[in-house]
């Protein structure tokens, strides 16, 4: 489990037969083999953790059911230019955003951005299917793993406000129009929506 709190960001060193090796100068001194490590809003296993000159290189598997969900796909792969990561919730750390499970849910696409004098207006396209009655004012949304509120919800699309922090601290400020982002709805929504059932 996770805060959706982005912690720094790592590279995708390599790609190949379902592995991926990220490096990163974030501290998993206290990470071990089969730690979960939250990348790009997937929670993933590390497989391997090495340090090399001050910065840490970890491999994690990613299976075809993720490959097919989320933009760790091989197809995607060269647009991994940056990639969020956040070490999983310790009992007693402080829950920043909102629980994130790293089960990502399906993808969408940067429809938008906009720069404002105090902040990022981010516009993402809105689904077409069942997925739409989780897209509603005011609730909580993790983008490629980073805990954010849904700020306004149109038929067409749904867009969030970036501060500045944010906007630095995370691969949002690498983003383009027609990027792919993972999305994982909120967890208190979904169970919300099941109990009306």
């Amino acid at each position: 489990m996770f805060t959706g709190i982005i912690q720094q960001l790592g590279k995708a060193i390599n790609f190949s037969n379902g592995e991926l090796e990220i490096s990163t100068v974030l501290d998993l001194s206290d990470c071990d083999v089969g730690s979960s490590i939250c990348c790009n809003g997937v929670c993933l296993t590390a497989t391997e953790i090495k340090l090399k000159n001050k910065e840490y290189y970890f491999k994690v598997n990613i299976g075809e059911e993720t490959q097919n969900r989320t933009t760790f796909s091989h197809n995607l792969f060269n647009k991994l230019t940056s990639i969020n990561l956040e070490k999983s919730l310790k009992i007693g750390d402080e829950v920043s955003g909102h629980f994130v499970y790293g089960h990502v849910d399906r993808t969408t696409k940067v429809f938008k951005i906009n720069s404002l004098s105090n902040s990022w207006e981010f516009f993402f396209e809105n689904f077409q299917n069942y997925d739409k009655k989780y897209i509603v004012d005011k609730a909580s949304i993790a983008v490629n793993g980073i805990s954010l509120t849904i700020a306004k919800v149109t038929n067409d699309n749904f867009s969030i406000s970036v501060i500045p922090h944010t906007y630095e601290n995370t691969n949002l400020k690498f983003m383009k129009q027609n990027d792919i982002v993972n999305i994982e709805f909120d967890y208190l929504a979904r169970f919300a929506e099941r109990s009306k059932n």
